[in-house]
C-alpha cells in the first residue's frame, strides 16, 4: 500500500516534473485533468476564489456527512498533489498577480464558459502575447466555437447530445446514461494527455497553442463505429433487446447469485461441456443446448437452469471456479468488493492519503501504470488558500505587509 502522508517529504520526480501548471478549473472535468498532471509530477497551482474556493468543495458527500469545504469527497480526490492560492480574478491586482504567475508557467488550464477568460482580461490573446510558448487548455461543454458554444449543459445533457444514450439501455425503455460523472472524467483524461502532447511541441521551441476540449465531443468519440455505421450503410445501432442479448437464455445477462450478480458467457470456440461442469448442472448436457441455435430455441428452460445453478453460489466462488473451467465470467463488484479485490491490491492500486480534515483515507491510485516511479500522490488536496503566502512570496516576492493588505481587500 502506497502512502502520501507527508507533503514535504522528498519524493521521486514524476514524468511531468519541472512543468508548471496554473489551474483555473472547477467542478470535475478540469480538476481531473490537472490532478492527473499533478500526480504525474507537474507543479500545479490551483487558483481559487477567496472565501468559497472551487464549487466542488461544496459538493456532497462529505466526510462523516458533515458539510465542510475541506471535507468534500469530490474535492479531496480531484485535487491531490496541487497547491492552492486564493485570488480574485475580477480585481485589477488579482488579474495582474495571475499574469505574473502565468509568465512563470508552462500551461494554463481552465473550464469557464467560453468568453469568460476574455471578459476577465486573461484570455488566449493576452496570454499568448504575454508568453508565446504558453499552452492554454480550455474545457467546455460544446467547445470554443460552433452554434452550441454558449449553451449550458449537465452530464445528462452531454450524454444525450453525444448520441451515446441512443445505444444505452433496453429497447423497451427510455435511453440511459452511465452512472455518476463519467463524461467529466473521460474529458479530463483527454485534456491531460492532449496537454502533455502539446508540451512536446513546446519543448521543440514552437509557439504555444490554445487547446479546445469539448465534453460532448469526448463522449461522442467513445461511440467509435456508431456514426460511420450510419454514414456508410444508413444503419442505426439500437439498444439491447428486452431479453438481454437477444436469446432470452440468461447467457450474457446480469444474473443473480447468492450474494450479488454475475455475468456468464459462452463462446462457441470453447466446449459447452465447460459450462455444464462449471454450473454443476448435468441437465445441460443435452443436445438441445449444445449449439447456439438450440440454446436460442430452448432459451426459457436454459434461463431457469442457469438461475437455479447460480442462486446458491457466491460471486467469489463463481469467479474462481469459472476461471478453473475456462468459462467467460465476470462478477458485479460493489465498493467493498473493490477495496478488498485481491487483484487491485496485488497491483498496489489503493493509496493511503493523510488529510488534516479526514485523517488517512484510501484513494484510487494510478489510472495508468508507467515504468518507474512516475506517478505519486505527493500531498493531500490543499486546504483553501493553503499555499497563497508561500507562492506569492517565493514566486513573486510579495511580502507580508502587501499580502495582509491584499487580504483586507479580499484580493487573496
Amino acid at each position: 500500500m502506497t502512502s502520501a502522508n507527508n507533503p514535504t517529504a522528498t519524493q521521486p520526480p514524476g514524468i511531468l516534473a519541472g512543468v508548471r501548471v496554473l489551474d483555473l478549473t472547477r467542478h470535475i472535468a478540469g480538476p481531473y485533468c490537472t490532478k492527473l498532471m499533478a500526480d504525474y509530477g507537474a507543479d500545479v497551482i490551483k487558483i481559487e476564489q477567496p472565501g468559497t474556493g472551487d464549487p466542488s468543495r461544496h459538493f456532497p458527500p462529505y466526510y462523516h456527512d458533515q458539510p465542510d469545504q475541506e471535507g468534500s469527497l469530490h474535492f479531496l480526490y480531484l485535487n491531490t498533489s496541487k497547491r492552492s492560492v486564493t485570488l480574485d480574478l475580477k480585481t485589477e491586482r488579482g488579474r495582474q498577480i495571475f499574469l505574473d504567475l502565468a509568465q512563470q508557467a508552462d500551461v494554463v488550464v481552465e473550464n469557464f464558459r467560453p468568453g469568460v477568460m476574455d471578459s476577465l482580461g486573461i484570455g488566449w490573446e493576452t496570454l499568448h502575447a504575454l508568453k508565446p510558448s504558453l499552452i492554454l487548455t480550455s474545457i467546455s461543454n460544446f467547445g470554443q466555437t460552433g452554434p452550441y458554444r454558449d449553451l449550458r449543459a449537465t452530464e445528462l445533457i452531454e450524454y444525450a447530445m453525444s448520441g451515446v444514450m441512443t445505444i444505452s439501455g433496453r429497447e423497451d425503455r427510455s435511453p440511459l446514461k452511465h452512472g455518476l460523472s463519467q463524461a467529466q472524467y473521460d474529458t479530463g483524461a483527454n485534456a491531460a494527455w492532449v496537454t502533455a502532447m502539446m508540451l512536446f511541441w513546446q519543448v521543440q521551441g514552437r509557439a504555444g497553442q490554445h487547446v479546445d476540449i469539448a465534453i460532448r465531443d469526448t463522449v461522442a468519440g467513445t461511440l467509435v463505429l456508431n456514426e460511420p455505421y450510419y454514414a456508410w450503410m444508413g444503419g442505426i445501432q439500437g439498444r439491447r433487446t428486452s431479453a438481454g442479448d437477444g436469446t432470452g437464455n440468461g447467457l450474457s445477462d446480469i444474473m443473480p447469485c447468492a450474494d450479488g450478480y454475475v455475468i456468464v458467457q459462452h463462446r462457441n470456440t470453447q466446449p459447452w461441456q465447460n459450462v455444464v461442469d462449471f454450473l454443476r448442472a448435468p441437465e445441460l448436457d443435452d443436445d438441445r443446448f449444445h449449439t447456439n441455435d438450440g440454446r436460442m430455441l430452448n432459451g426459457e428452460e436454459l434461463y431457469e437452469i442457469l438461475k437455479k445453478a447460480l442462486s446458491t453460489r457466491t460471486k467469489r466462488d463463481l469467479l474462481d471456479d469459472g476461471a478453473a473451467h475456462r468459462v467467460l465470467l465476470g462478477i458485479v463488484q460493489d465498493p467493498s468488493d473493490l477495496v478488498s479485490c485481491p487483484h487491485l491490491n496485488a497491483r498496489g492500486y489503493w493509496v493511503d492519503v493523510e488529510h488534516p480534515a479526514t485523517g488517512p483515507m484510501k484513494y484510487p491510485g494510478a489510472p495508468v501504470r508507467l515504468p518507474g516511479t512516475t506517478w505519486r500522490i505527493r500531498r493531500h488536496a490543499p486546504l483553501l488558500g493553503e499555499d497563497t503566502d508561500e507562492v506569492l512570496e517565493s514566486e513573486l516576492g510579495i511580502g507580508q505587509a502587501e499580502r495582509d493588505a491584499l487580504r483586507a481587500q479580499k484580493v487573496i
